[in-house]
């Protein structure tokens, strides 16, 4: 605050009392054009910015991305180039949205950053919802928003796809000599390591158990960084396609009945089971009688059903697996 000889006055643009500069500076024009001035730069400090400049997004636009409007079919890829730049404060999270036709809403990314700005390309999957408003919102330091949005309908005629069910697999830890531990889905091929190095590109699932703290038995994949892959698969490092699994781990408190996975024969299952919001680079203690969701790198959707384990960095895990075709 600007402090000035005088009286005390109320500033009619802030309501804040100042010194009165005018009154006691009627005696000469020079004291008289001072005091102006004086009280331009007051009023200028009382004026705090009250309307900071929000960021902007948008979305891009192209062949490869999905447009406003677009008619996909159940379990389709949605390809969103999201563009957005800070104004007065950098940008602090970015959040996208469903928003169905009776107002319930489903978050589907919620992720922190500090940016000036930044340009991304963001995959998800068309879900069962005949109509969803997607949301696309960024918010500043200053707590200012920017959004945009666009409307994605169902493909009436999408119908369920195949899966390819394998009823028994048995996948070794990290110290096992007698099971692989690099699993090609497509296939339900298991590799050791020396011959998953030359399907690198097939291999979506690792198992290892880990032993840093609480032991578990622990599904991962090759674009896991850090944790059990560097640890236990250091040769992973160098290989130049490290596809990336993410696996649900909500169904720690909300569970997929294991009946629903003995009866599921299309990828119905598949697709409502796994919630991208909560899809992670590993699964840890996967013990007996849990059904994990899980989507590949190649947007393939699937459940995992977990038989038996030896909880030994020598052992084994035994599993049942459901994906997509």
């Amino acid at each position: 605050m600007i402090i000035y000889p005088g009286n005390k006055k109320t500033c009619p643009i802030c309501s804040t009392r100042h010194i009165d500069n005018l009154t006691s500076m009627k005696k000469s024009p020079i004291h008289l054009v001072l005091g102006i001035l004086l009280l331009v730069v007051a009023i200028a400090s009382c004026k705090k910015d009250e309307n900071p400049v929000p960021p902007v997004i948008t979305l891009m636009s192209g062949a490869e991305y999905t447009s406003d409007g677009a008619i996909v079919a159940v379990g389709g890829k949605l390809r969103f180039g999201i563009s957005a730049s800070a104004k007065d404060a950098n940008i602090t999270n970015l959040v996208v949205k469903k928003i169905m036709p009776d107002g319930t809403v489903k978050v589907v990314l919620d992720s922190g950053l500090n940016s000036t700005g930044f340009n991304v390309n963001e995959t998800f999957y068309q879900g069962i919802e005949d109509e969803a408003r997607w949301t696309f919102q960024v918010m500043d330091k200053n707590r200012q928003f920017a959004t945009t949005a666009i409307t994605l309908y169902k493909d009436p005629a999408s119908t369920w796809g195949g899966i390819l069910d394998y009823p028994f697999i048995v996948m070794g830890f990290q110290n096992s000599t007698t099971h692989g531990q690099f699993l090609v889905p497509s296939t339900g091929k298991v590799f050791f390591a020396d011959s998953a190095a030359m399907n690198q590109n097939l291999v979506d699932i690792i198992t290892y158990y880990y032993v840093d703290g609480t032991p578990s038995p622990t599904f991962s994949s090759p674009g896991e960084t850090g944790g059990g892959i560097t640890e236990y698969y250091p040769a992973v490092g160098q290989w130049t396609v490290k596809n990336y699994t993410k696996y649900d781990i909500s169904v720690d408190t909300d569970p997929v009945p294991v009946a629903a996975f003995d009866a599921c024969h299309n990828d119905s299952l598949l697709i409502v089971s796994y919630d991208d919001v909560w899809g992670k680079r590993k699964f840890k203690w996967a013990e007996p009688g849990v059904v994990i969701p899980f989507l590949t790198s190649s947007g393939k959707k699937g459940l995992i059903r977990v038989l038996s384990v030896e909880n030994d960095p020598a052992g084994t895990t035994t599993f049942a697996m459901k994906i997509q075709q």
